[in-house]
């Protein structure tokens, strides 16, 4: 299996996951044009994407797939809340398929595990996705690290982890105080703390590599995000493990089980 973060951050998110010559991508919240010329940087044709699954209805994550989805007739899969947020907002979708949060379901020979996670969104969920003996788990734009959460992310060779928001820069920052509140709020999104202390909860013997994702551009940096979680990852780090940050503006990395 690989993961590829194609975007991760407040202004889009898309994550491809591949085995094989099977394709998945996780949300499209990007432009479809620009989805398309990320893809091609990693020799990817979005042509060859076996389905695209949305894990809510936010436009970070939505706001490629209906023209993905006409352009080259790439089914959706999305549970029943969601579509009901997104309505026709999309326009035509070339094929809806629905999976039922907290139930297993198979795409192309992956098993993909959606979890309900804490956001201010109807049915928000994050994944956990296998594939024979390999396992990836993405869960981000949550506002508390649950214990489900964390239970549905041990046992995997990488995981990609929301890490929002530095808490000084958030209160000190531009936003105003209403937004700040929805952030930092149960159904808003991870600090670099709160991610901290998740990640130290999932570590486990099979866990090889750690992805922060979805910084938010306004209210962290990679710096502080990384010396957060190292903190707490630091015996993982010694024995080999890694830990990168995805980035809004490039592709990559690309991790390979």
């Amino acid at each position: 299996m690989r993961l590829t973060p194609v975007a991760s951050g407040s202004s889009g998110n898309s994550y491809l996951v591949e085995a094989e010559s099977a394709k998945l991508l996780i949300d499209a919240g990007l432009t479809a044009k620009q989805i398309v010329l990320r893809l091609g940087q990693v020799g990817v044709d979005p042509g060859d994407l076996h389905a695209i699954v949305v894990s809510h209805a936010h436009s970070d994550h939505v706001k490629g797939v209906g023209v993905l989805s006409r352009k080259f007739k790439i089914p959706v899969w999305m549970n029943e809340g969601t579509r009901s947020v997104i309505g026709d907002s999309l326009g035509k979708i070339d094929t809806w398929e629905a999976f039922e949060t907290g139930k297993s379901f198979q795409v192309a020979g992956f098993k993909i595990h959606p979890f309900a996670v804490p956001h201010d969104c109807k049915d928000p969920v994050g994944f956990r996705i296998t594939r024979e003996a390999a396992g990836i788990g993405i869960a981000t734009d949550m506002g508390t690290p649950t214990g489900l959460a964390a239970t549905l992310l041990t046992g995997l060779e990488v995981v990609v982890v929301e890490s929002n928001h530095d808490p000084v820069m958030l209160q000190e920052g531009p936003y105003p105080w209403e937004l700040k509140q929805r952030i930092r709020g149960r159904l808003g999104h991870l600090s670099n703390p709160d991610s901290a202390r998740l990640l130290q909860r999932i570590v486990s013997d099979r866990l090889r590599f750690v992805v922060l994702g979805h910084l938010s551009e306004k209210n962290n940096r990679q710096e502080l995000a990384l010396d957060c979680a190292r903190e707490a990852l630091h015996g993982f780090l010694n024995t080999g493990g890694r830990l990168y940050c995805a980035s809004q503006d490039e592709v990559g990395p690309s991790i390979e089980i």
